[in-house]
């Protein structure tokens, strides 16, 4: 009986080993693991899942050999259904594309701007694209709050990012959010802006909008806001989430 239950244990390790390999090995081949980790640890997730399935294959390999001689070799025919009903929610991951953050979860860490920039001499702006300057959420906010000789006046700006509820439901329009990672999902931060001009949206809808930014009564640039900047929408383009849903 002991030679039994160790075999079902080497066995459920090894297939769940394996399963773990596949996982890390998908994540590591694809754009699935851009929702987890940013794109530069994507070879380390595909270095750990070959690991994992050399040694998962080693192992199961290992526990398959007869052993001569024993007689309660037989009793690990039932070791595989036991092992596969516990690596079955992993694999599940194969199948099922994991979301990115959304609106959820901006909305329970709340928006915060970057970390105090102020005294910092900004770069000037990129060159226009179809008559708009490209800039990350977290650019946009740098300079809306922080930069005192307010280069986005009279720049007309594109961001991009997904739909969240204001704070106050009586105030109309919505915050389009982005989140910025440092490493992986885990330490990702809320950047939004105010979108005003534009009405309702759907949460977590995707949205390119090229418009204008307007400065906040009572704000000071190059000083820290508990109110997210004011963006006024021009144009206002749905999209598909992008391969790259965060910011780095």
């Amino acid at each position: 009986m002991v030679a039994a239950v160790r075999g079902l244990n080497e066995r459920a390790q090894a297939i769940l080993l394996l399963a773990f390999a596949a996982i890390l090995i998908r994540l590591g081949l694809t754009d699935a693991a851009l929702p987890f980790v940013r794109p530069g640890l994507r070879p380390a997730l595909l270095a750990a899942g070959i690991v994992l399935a050399v040694l998962g294959a080693h192992a199961l390999r290992r526990d398959l050999r007869p052993a001569a001689g024993d007689p309660e070799a037989a009793g690990h025919d039932h070791a595989p259904g036991v092992a596969w009903l516990l690596a079955l929610p992993l694999l599940t991951l194969l199948l099922v594309a994991p979301s990115p953050l959304g609106s959820f979860a901006a909305g329970r860490q709340g928006s915060e701007p970057p970390a105090l920039m102020s005294g910092i001499d900004f770069a000037g702006l990129p060159e226009p694209r179809d008559g708009a300057v490209d800039l990350s959420m977290r650019e946009y906010v740098g300079r809306a709050l922080y930069d005192e000789a307010t280069s986005l006046a009279d720049t007309r700006v594109r961001l991009v990012g997904f739909v969240a509820p204001l704070d106050d439901d009586a105030a109309g329009g919505y915050l389009l959010t982005r989140f910025a990672v440092n490493c992986c999902a885990a330490d990702a931060t809320a950047l939004s802006v105010e979108v005003v001009g534009d009405g309702a949206r759907p949460v977590d809808t995707w949205l390119e909008i090229e418009g204008r930014w307007e400065p906040r009564d009572g704000h000071e640039p190059g000083t820290a806001d508990t109110e997210p900047p004011l963006f006024v929408a021009e144009r206002v383009t749905p999209i598909d989430q992008p391969a790259e849903p965060y910011e780095y």
